[in-house]
């Protein structure tokens, strides 16, 4: 029963979806209220009836309800209740479902925290929402050639007497928490996009669709950042030291919406500053978005290799044609919008906050363009050459050093420099004692690489040179800010230092909580240029109680 309900309320969501985009269309364009709230209705029932599959599917797992082909497929009886439940995304078919409950959860949540809006904008948003519901509802409905529906049953009345199980390899609590948190990074920017597309039906191109946004775009951001993470640590702990990260496709896949949010967030600032940069912001936001769609494309089309995909069916094409289809409207949508879209200001410096965050922008997408280019050029070489050729590691390590490291740079001059321009004597006051203190670590750090010895000189000490003068910069910098500020408040309302410190932090989050984040990017880069930069790797032969040295270590068997 379980089965027949989930897949009737997958049809009956179809429906739902599509009757929130036409009473949300014919609402706003005939100012009927009533037909708005009814299609704010349709996208609260896509919920509901999703909801009711995803429950009928998790059922069918905690039942062994093996005639389910999905269960059957993905379980066993013998299988621990926590990875039953984590099927639930191990597969194309269920992972879609998980994915569609997850845009209908976030819609329906967006229509209650916008209830009562006045404002059109909220409902101008909703229809890109729904298109996006109803266009995975379509995909997991079984109407695509080689995907099923994740609760459609053997034909015949058949069934397995138990299952095939999930694969050893997925059988971790990392399964359990890094797929989904990565999932509602991807999903949750969905909302952002809507806003931003949204401004462009309605022809609102002011701030307000990227500061009712912000939260959303955070939060994705934020969750993308700790799915990475865990994806990072499973590789660590499955395929041994070192295997963090091997730029694999359905790595990559992640990574490139988190670039371009990353290059949003810095974006943004310089539209809510100085008026600017309207059209790049939404074609950041734009990018972000698609970019989740192509990294589902890569995901489970079968074009590209890799040791996290899975692919069923022709199920890629249907991905690539929503995101060439939905780019083509887009962009109609800025040129109809393009005199609303021009800058009322320009750059006055190069030397200045403004210039930092252009030029951060430009490298963010360098590093996008590096890791789709190696990505996709198994399907370039393929159609060129008729050989599919993978990328190799190396060939991302040493393309994005130099971007890389500017950034990091970029990261400690961000917050020290004046929006503007800089002049000569504040450049002396922000940037001399960064500097200095960073050049008196790095004495040491020379000695170290190049007197001890112990380590050849090559290209890839110059850039730990570089990557530690840049990250004592950087730390420097955003210590002396906080100080200052610490300082000032101290004084202004003659409190203690620290009662300064939580004062300045209070009020203003925004931006010392980005200063905590730049530090926790140093950490990061550290961590890396230890386990990339030096590391000695060494193949011998040894029988028991053997020795070999390797570096200063000797290891016996």
């Amino acid at each position: 029963m379980a089965s027949e309900i989930g897949q009737a309320t997958i049809w009956l969501s179809a429906f739902s979806a599509l009757w929130a985009i036409g009473m949300l269309a014919i609402g706003l364009r005939n100012r009927n209220n009533n037909a708005i709230i009814s299609g704010r209705n349709g996208v609260v029932a896509t919920f509901v009836l999703i909801s009711i599959a995803v429950a009928g599917l998790i059922y069918g797992f905690l039942t062994d309800d093996f005639s389910m082909r999905y269960v059957a497929e993905g379980s066993s009886y013998y299988q621990p209740v926590l990875y039953k439940i984590a099927a639930l995304w191990g597969k194309m078919s269920g992972s879609l479902l998980f994915w569609l409950w997850l845009i209908a959860l976030f819609g329906t949540i967006f229509v209650w925290r916008n209830r009562h809006t006045k404002d059109s904008l909220a409902d101008y948003a909703l229809i890109p929402i729904s298109v996006v519901m109803l266009f995975f509802t379509i995909l997991v409905s079984g109407l695509i050639r080689g995907v099923y529906n994740p609760l459609s049953r053997f034909p015949n009345g058949g069934a397995m007497p138990d299952g095939a199980g999930m694969n050893p390899l997925l059988q971790t609590p990392s399964m359990a928490f890094h797929p989904p948190i990565l999932y509602v990074g991807f999903v949750s920017l969905t909302i952002p996009f809507a806003f931003a597309v949204g401004a462009l039906i309605s022809g609102r191109i002011n701030n307000d669709w990227i500061i009712r946004s912000r939260r959303w775009t955070l939060f994705s951001w934020l969750a993308l950042t700790v799915g990475i993470t865990l994806g990072g640590n499973w590789a660590y702990r499955e395929l041994g030291w070192g295997g963090y990260w091997a730029w694999d496709p359905v790595e990559n896949a992640s990574l490139m919406p988190w670039l371009l949010c990353t290059a949003y967030l810095h974006s943004v600032m310089i539209q809510e500053k100085r008026n600017m940069l309207k059209v790049w912001n939404i074609i950041l936001m734009v990018l972000a978005f698609e970019f989740t769609i192509l990294g589902t494309f890569i995901t489970r089309s079968g074009v590209i290799t890799s040791v996290h995909a899975f692919a069923e069916g022709d199920i890629g094409v249907y991905f690539l044609g929503f995101i060439l289809l939905s780019l083509f409207i887009i962009i109609g949508l800025i040129v109809s919008r393009w005199e609303k879209l021009k800058s009322l200001n320009w750059l006055e410096s190069f030397l200045s906050k403004e210039s930092v965050f252009v030029l951060n922008n430009w490298l963010l997408i360098a590093l996008t363009l590096i890791v789709l280019w190696g990505t996709l050029w198994p399907i370039i070489s393929e159609a060129v050459t008729g050989q599919k050729i993978a990328v190799p590691e190396e060939f991302f390590n040493k393309t994005v050093i130099i971007p890389g490291l500017m950034l990091l740079f970029l990261t400690g001059v961000g917050p020290i420099i004046s929006w503007r321009k800089l002049t000569l004597s504040n450049l002396k006051r922000v940037f001399s004692k960064p500097i200095i203190l960073a050049l008196i670590v790095l004495i040491p750090t020379i000695s170290y690489l190049f007197l001890s010895g112990n380590i050849v000189v090559k290209v890839r000490s110059v850039y730990t040179v570089l990557c530690v003068f840049f990250s004592v910069f950087v730390l420097v910098a955003i210590a002396d800010e906080f100080y200052r500020g610490g300082k000032l408040r101290s004084k202004r309302h003659e409190i203690s230092l620290l009662g300064g410190f939580f004062r300045l932090i209070g009020r203003n989050k925004r931006r010392y909580g980005g200063y905590i984040v730049h530090v926790g990017i140093v950490i990061v880069y550290i961590g890396i240029m230890g386990s990339k930069g030096y590391f000695l790797l060494e193949s011998k032969s040894v029988t028991n109680g053997q020795s070999i040295e390797i570096g200063k270590y000797q290891l016996t068997l």
